[in-house]
């Protein structure tokens, strides 16, 4: 095996990408990242526990993520555990909160709140939250790359067939084109959505050589169309 140097511990890979962003001091695009695809389902997880009662959801969020990323090894430490990256943001998010809830008392010198465990049927409820980010913002990602290549009529068509659920002959009839013109386009933008939604089950620690089956997991879960 190679010897490294620290700066070249990690692959290179959409992975362990972000970690290769603080170190280049980019702790905003790993921050804005985080916040548009992680923030509101955690949100939703701790609004569904007891854990609600010591503060608003979306501020002991916001206060997760900036207490762990001051720390240069916390994503380095996720990098290396093999979880995927929802999965350890829940945990770090409970941990969080257990913190507030001891530093609380010791301020107050009041007995900890017991710390409570999230029951597991609000996994599902998360991972529907974390499907609709994700395919909000691929949606997002592919229809910006779509209107830079000139195909915004492209991606109209897909939304209206993928979303909508009409045939390609019915948008034939609807638009004037042929049913193969409306497939072909349809596929043009399919192909954007699927890079960028690829690119964000990458950046969560996906194994690259399962991406299809993610993706209709994903949308499954969401209760979508496969793609």
């Amino acid at each position: 095996m190679p010897d490294r140097s620290d700066g070249e511990l990690f692959d290179p890979t959409p992975r362990t990408a972000m970690v290769s962003m603080l170190r280049a001091q980019r702790r905003d695009e790993v921050e804005a990242f985080l916040m548009q695809t992680y923030a509101r389902p955690l949100g939703l997880y701790l609004s569904a526990t007891s854990y609600r009662s010591i503060g608003a959801p979306d501020d002991l969020v916001a206060g997760f993520f900036a207490s762990r990323l001051g720390r240069e090894d916390w994503l380095a430490g996720w990098a290396e555990s093999g979880l995927r990256l929802r999965r350890w943001l829940v945990n770090g998010l409970l941990l969080h909160v257990r913190e507030e809830i001891r530093r609380t008392a010791r301020d107050r010198r009041q007995q900890p709140l017991p710390e409570d465990s999230p029951p597991a049927s609000l996994d599902l409820a998360f991972e529907q939250a974390y499907a609709r980010e994700v395919v909000q913002a691929a949606c997002d990602a592919a229809a910006s790359v779509c209107a830079a290549d000139g195909f915004e009529r492209h991606w109209a068509l897909f939304l209206r067939h993928f979303v909508d659920g009409r045939t390609y002959e019915q948008l034939a009839q609807e638009s004037g084109l042929t049913v193969g013109q409306v497939n072909g386009m349809t596929r043009t933008a399919l192909v954007r959505f699927r890079r960028s939604i690829s690119d964000l089950l990458l950046r969560d620690g996906a194994d690259p050589s399962d991406l299809d089956r993610e993706i209709g997991e994903l949308l499954v879960v969401l209760g979508g169309r496969s793609a």
